[in-house]
């Protein structure tokens, strides 16, 4: 009877150890990139093997190299076939991610993202340690431009026309803008004329920043790609026009893109150093997620200055908008803020790295019906419901400086992620830190309403004089 109980008791180990085992490697499979099989959550970002990043790359070499259908900046160096497509430059390629998304009948594959590192290091350059290539969908024919089949023969001054088209529909659904409906006419009319006088106009950087036309905008979107442009204007090439339009098309119908290069030099925007067809490339920021808590009082005031900073540029210089003959600026409002959306470069800038959710003040809320304030808000960009019309109204109520002192200085989660809350500051002014972010965080209500009102930019000007020690200094973002 003993001899069988040690049987039966052996024989249960070694079937639970095989259960463990098998276990164990369908979690692996799961959480691992194959081109055949996938895990089954609905949304997963997981890693690729750098065979399959290689792939990619020699399929998007073949459209430069074969058929010269797409272009860029960058295409020279990725395709170098030497290289066996591993190499940028200095850079090597090391890693692979991918996201993508589970529907009941239907699986498709978004954003990938593929490392370099520098290999070797030189200590007197100050370049980048790594790059990022990135792209929403991973096949140029993947995205949709909706240009005709005969759209490469059709005159140029014809596809400049549905390029403004395109254009003028993206700046006024991303941001608000309307381009000058007869500036185009005017360019058309100059080109044909005189077409050499034409094309050394859009040489000319002051003229185009002057005018802020068309002409402008393709620039600004397309400015490592910009000379493709040029050839094409000045060889009267339809095929070559074609095929700039739809490469700016695939580049700018990602919203990060297309955030990056809007904002281009504005302080918190990742750098772009260019694009290859429907991928581009930009420095890396490491996410500041969990790197908070690990953070000395000098690195915590440093970061929260940059933050600061970061806030009033997003206020007043972010968008300027052409009204009357001058400029005027909108808030770009951030609506996700959170440690994991915000990083540091190389040289320790902050940099905004999840750009889904910033959107400018107009384009934000929509009157829809609603029952309580809380119906209105937008993650973190509250707006309230009218008592009178029981809709929305289309404005916010909080700003963004409300929520960096909520979700980024302060972190209910977990205090030590606060970057004013997880570290005692100097006994002279840790009271009037604390009391500060109070009046950050819970401004207080509208006069005699239970709408809470915005926090004070002059917050800003307070923080900054409590957090800017001898010794601390900024250069520039």
């Amino acid at each position: 009877m003993k001899t069988r109980i040690l049987l039966w008791n052996s024989r249960n180990k070694k079937i639970l150890f095989a259960c463990l085992f098998f276990l164990t490697v369908i979690l692996y499979a799961n959480n691992f990139y194959s081109t055949s099989k996938l895990g089954s959550s609905t949304d997963f970002k997981t890693k690729c093997n750098l065979n399959y990043a290689k792939y990619l790359i020699r399929d998007l070499c073949s459209l430069y190299e074969q058929e010269s259908s797409i272009m860029g900046n960058l295409c020279p160096q990725l395709c170098e076939k030497a290289s066996s497509y591993e190499y940028y430059k200095n850079y090597h390629l090391t890693d692979c991610n991918v996201k993508g998304h589970f529907s009941e009948n239907n699986f498709d594959l978004s954003k990938t993202v593929l490392l370099y590192e520098l290999r070797k290091l030189n200590k007197n350059a100050d370049i980048p340690l790594k790059l990022v290539l990135k792209s929403t969908k991973q096949y140029y024919l993947d995205f949709d431009t909706h240009l005709d089949f005969d759209f490469k023969d059709k005159p140029i001054l014809e596809q400049l026309e549905y390029l403004k088209a395109y254009i003028d529909s993206t700046l006024q659904t991303k941001f608000d803008i309307k381009l000058d409906p007869n500036e185009l006419k005017a360019w058309s009319y100059e080109y044909e004329k005189d077409k050499k006088s034409a094309i050394e106009f859009l040489k000319n950087d002051l003229a185009l920043k002057k005018t802020y036309d068309f002409n402008y905008y393709v620039k600004l979107f397309a400015s490592d790609n910009f000379y493709f442009y040029i050839e094409a204007l000045e060889s009267e090439d339809k095929r070559k026009m074609s095929n700039f339009i739809q490469n700016l098309i695939t580049l700018t119908s990602q919203d990060e893109y297309l955030f990056y290069t809007f904002y281009r030099l504005k302080p918190g925007a990742i750098k772009i150093y260019g694009s290859c067809g429907h991928f581009y490339m930009v420095e890396f920021a490491r996410p500041l997620t969990y790197r908070v808590r690990l953070m000395d009082l000098i690195e915590r005031k440093k970061l929260a200055l940059q933050f600061l900073e970061l806030v009033h540029n997003l206020d007043t210089t972010y968008l300027l908008k052409k009204k009357n003959m001058s400029l005027i600026s909108e808030p770009v409002q951030m609506c996700d803020v959170k440690l994991d959306n915000f990083g540091l470069n190389h040289e320790g800038k902050l940099r905004i790295i999840d750009t889904d959710m910033a959107s400018p003040d107009s384009y934000l809320f929509s009157e829809k019906i609603c029952e309580r304030h809380e119906d209105c808000h937008f993650f973190d960009c509250k707006s309230y419901c009218s008592p009178e019309t029981r809709k929305c109204v289309g404005q916010r109520v909080n700003n963004n400086l409300q929520a960096i002192c909520e979700k980024i200085f302060d972190n209910d989660l977990n205090k030590l992620d606060g970057i004013l809350t997880g570290i005692k500051f100097e006994s002279n002014s840790h009271d009037e830190v604390m009391n500060r972010l109070k009046q950050c965080k819970k401004p207080g209500f509208f006069k005699n309403s239970d709408i809470q009102s915005k926090a004070n930019p002059r917050i800003i000007r307070a923080f900054t004089n409590l957090l800017l020690d001898e010794g601390i200094k900024l250069g520039k973002q």
